[in-house]
């Protein structure tokens, strides 16, 4: 019986590893440029075949990449691979800590050279728009303020300290310092569990301290619905894991209790503009990149009239995609807002906008995404 048991592994092993991987091949098409919305990106494609390619070795770290994405039941694999992990008690997989019903992006070091060349040249483009007001919103990740929950091995860099520096460094910009307001209401939902972004409650209490150091007044929570649109969102987190034991997400719009602004929302591509009625496109509630909810996904150029703002006043936003459910909050404030997506832009901002026709210019990221971009440079060229 034993025998027959080893017997049986060994073929169940073989079948496995011969098997899987030649059904894969005959499924596989080489043209195909196929999207996967669990990852919220375009799958690998089969790689050009010359000499060149062969000799660098190219071909084949590409073939591998193209085969690996497309391997059968390949979510399948990820999620047991996952599994076991977690199961020989593995903390880290895929770049991120589970703790607490909770998925964490791990932040603990970046490019120092790269930093400080976008901080060199913020600093000009203020200097250079000296009449216009510059302020910069650097937001902590969920895994600086949630950091406790983490073993103390974890090696987990200081968010707080980065932010600091930042505005430390930026002598010519006014820092907006939502750490410490965000940590106070770390008990409420201020971050997805599952996904990299701060939720609606987080911008909304940003939004009060921006409020402060840009001069408006911000409305009152009590001049709000709350609306759930979705309570089955799974974010960029959950892509990384496939741990299907993380609550759920819930999205949720501040709509005015009085009815919502009348807006324009116009968005240019790159390639094309096309305008929209509403701040919210409820679209992306049918695919699995819900967050994009907000503004849609991330574009070049976006530009919002609003009848609510009632000031007249002009706002430069320049921004990652913390700003799309931040901004929302704003265009109760601000008549125009443009959005300016720093890693889109390939030409000069000035054929873009002309940055004195603003009353005041926003800076919004999240640490994480700063800490790496090395588009912001591009500011000091003019």
């Amino acid at each position: 019986m034993k025998n027959l048991h080893k017997i049986i592994l060994i073929v169940f092993f073989f079948a496995t590893i011969t098997i899987i991987p030649v059904v894969s091949l005959n499924t596989m098409q080489p043209g195909e440029f196929i999207f996967s919305e669990n990852e919220n990106r375009y799958l690998a494609r089969f790689p050009r075949f010359n000499l060149a390619n062969v000799l660098d070795t190219t071909f084949m770290q590409d073939f591998d990449d193209w085969a690996s994405d497309r391997v059968l039941g390949r979510e399948s694999w990820i999620r047991l691979k996952n599994g076991t992990e977690r199961l020989l008690g593995k903390l880290e997989i895929g770049g991120v800590y589970t703790a607490e019903d909770r998925i964490l992006q791990i932040w603990n070091n970046y490019n120092e050279a790269s930093v400080e060349r976008n901080l060199a040249a913020m600093n000009v483009f203020a200097a250079r728009h000296s009449e216009v007001p510059v302020y910069l919103m650097l937001v902590p990740t969920a895994i600086e303020i949630y950091r406790d929950s983490l073993p103390q091995s974890a090696p987990i860099g200081s968010q707080k300290d980065f932010i600091r520096h930042c505005y430390d460094t930026l002598t010519e910009i006014t820092s907006i310092d939502v750490l410490p307001l965000l940590s106070e209401h770390s008990n409420s939902y201020i971050y997805y569990r599952t996904d990299h972004h701060w939720t609606s409650t987080g911008a909304y209490i940003a939004y009060t301290a921006a409020a402060v150091s840009m001069g408006f007044t911000p409305l009152e929570p009590s001049r709000f619905n709350i609306e759930n649109v979705s309570n089955s969102f799974r974010g960029t987190l959950f892509s990384r894991t496939l741990d299907n034991s993380i609550t759920p997400d819930i999205i949720q719009l501040y709509t005015l209790a009085e009815g919502n602004p009348e807006v324009a929302v116009t968005i240019n591509d790159g390639s094309s503009e096309k305008t929209y009625n509403s701040l919210y496109f409820r679209e992306y509630l049918d695919v699995k990149d819900k967050y994009s909810i907000f503004l849609g996904s991330p574009v070049p150029v976006v530009e919002i009239i609003s009848n609510l703002g009632g000031t007249g006043r002009r706002l430069l936003v320049i921004k990652d995609s913390y700003a799309h459910s931040f901004v929302p909050f704003l265009a109760k404030n601000f008549s125009e807002i443009t959005m300016v997506d720093m890693r889109f832009i390939n030409i000069s901002y000035s054929e873009l906008f002309n940055v004195d026709d603003y009353d005041a210019v926003l800076f919004l990221y999240n640490a994480d995404t700063f800490s790496g971009d090395e588009h912001l440079v591009k500011l000091g060229r003019g």
